[in-house]
């Protein structure tokens, strides 16, 4: 999965890099940034709420969290609608009380390359669009009991693949966006005793984006 995603950063980098012969006639290539804030449920899929438990000692359900995200998009009027660019976010639980009475906190990170269509209005910037996503990044879990001075975390580095869906009002100067997300992801770290573990988890989110 790490090799797509590089493939995929250098899918972005090859389309908005204009070709030797286009560069004696450069022309501007229209770039639109986003920055954005919302709120996620996290999800685990598979064991890895029972590999969680092994790793730190106890679990607890997935809660819910923020999100904060930025980004930046090419988006050629030929494109008629397509933006190509990359998007980094992050989410950040709020502590769930877990087994033994305890609370864990679930956040992770991504860099990812993303594309946005606006397939309507052939518009980039302008309406619904659909939007998908390849992206590389961290998960980090704490068990935590601040009376007694307890902590204890875990860590783990893999791909996410993210989809989305939103729509954008443009207004003068800038835009405004609500979307809708989801993700999952496989994440590899180690346990103690146990070796290399797949953490598989993801989210479902509400984000309120900004355009410029």
């Amino acid at each position: 999965m790490k090799t797509v995603f590089f493939a995929a950063v250098l899918v972005v980098v090859a389309a908005i890099t204009p070709p030797a012969h286009a560069q004696e006639a450069p022309t501007k290539v229209p770039v639109y940034g986003e920055i954005g804030v919302g709120l996620n449920k996290a999800l685990y899929f598979g064991d890895t709420r029972a590999k969680l438990a092994q790793a730190l000692g106890g679990s607890a359900k997935p809660g819910t969290g923020n999100n904060i995200l930025a980004g930046f998009y090419v988006a050629p009027a030929k494109w008629r609608g397509l933006g190509l660019g990359t998007r980094i976010s992050g989410s950040f639980g709020a502590p769930v009380v877990g087994d033994y009475g305890d609370e864990y906190i679930f956040n992770y990170y991504n860099l990812a390359a993303a594309a946005n269509y606006y397939a309507p209005s052939r518009e980039f910037g302008r309406g619904l669009y659909l939007r998908g996503s390849v992206g590389f990044g961290q998960l980090t879990t704490k068990r935590f009991d601040e009376k007694a001075n307890f902590y204890r975390h875990q860590y783990a580095l893999g791909t996410s693949l993210m989809a989305g869906v939103g729509y954008t009002v443009p207004l003068r100067g800038w835009s405004l966006t609500l979307e809708s997300e989801f993700e999952a992801a496989s994440r590899s770290g180690t346990v103690d005793g146990l070796g290399a573990q797949m953490f598989r988890s993801g989210q479902v989110g509400l984000n309120v984006i900004v355009g410029f």
